[in-house]
């Protein structure tokens, strides 16, 4: 069993830093590593050798009071781009535009909530099992005894019901 970040973590960090070195660096670099996305996590278990892969998501909002303190918190996580291949340096400008662009994008307007922005951390569990003989096993296909809908209350809809008069 384990869990980790999901490819659908930072989005508006992730926009807010892209639309900030398009317009200050004229380019777009990586700045964290790569997350896996949900799509991969089964076909990497089983190609590890696991089977009956069972994978859930929960995404977690976490709020800040603006942006900058958000970027400060990862920076000191250590959640940086250690990728050989990233730029060597991005300005303390690029950065401070981002936090601005994050921050008008994404924060908060209603009067219900404090001012300040929330971060989206998608976490992946997962749990997979070591084949044994004892596993369940798919039975052939086409040598169902029940239709799916027997056990079910299905209700369809075809067409737009008329009106009652």
């Amino acid at each position: 069993m384990f869990c980790m970040i999901g490819g659908e973590t930072l989005p508006d960090l992730r926009i807010s830093m892209v639309l900030a070195e398009l317009e200050r660096d004229g380019g777009v670099g990586p700045h964290v590593g790569p997350f896996v996305e949900l799509s991969d996590v089964g076909g990497l278990m089983q190609g590890a050798g696991f089977s009956l892969p069972t994978i859930d998501i929960d995404t977690i909002k976490i709020g800040y009071p603006n942006a900058a303190v958000l970027m400060e918190h990862l920076q000191r996580m250590g959640e940086g781009n250690a990728s050989l291949n990233r730029r060597p340096f991005t300005g303390k400008d690029t950065f401070l535009s981002a936090a601005c662009i994050y921050d008008d994008l994404f924060q908060s307007k209603s009067e219900e909530e404090e001012a300040g922005v929330e971060a989206s951390v998608q976490i992946i569990y997962a749990i997979g099992w070591s084949p044994h003989s004892s596993q369940p096993e798919p039975l052939e296909r086409g040598t169902a005894t029940r239709r799916i809908g027997e056990d079910v209350e299905v209700e369809t809809h075809k067409g737009t019901p008329e009106p009652s008069s």
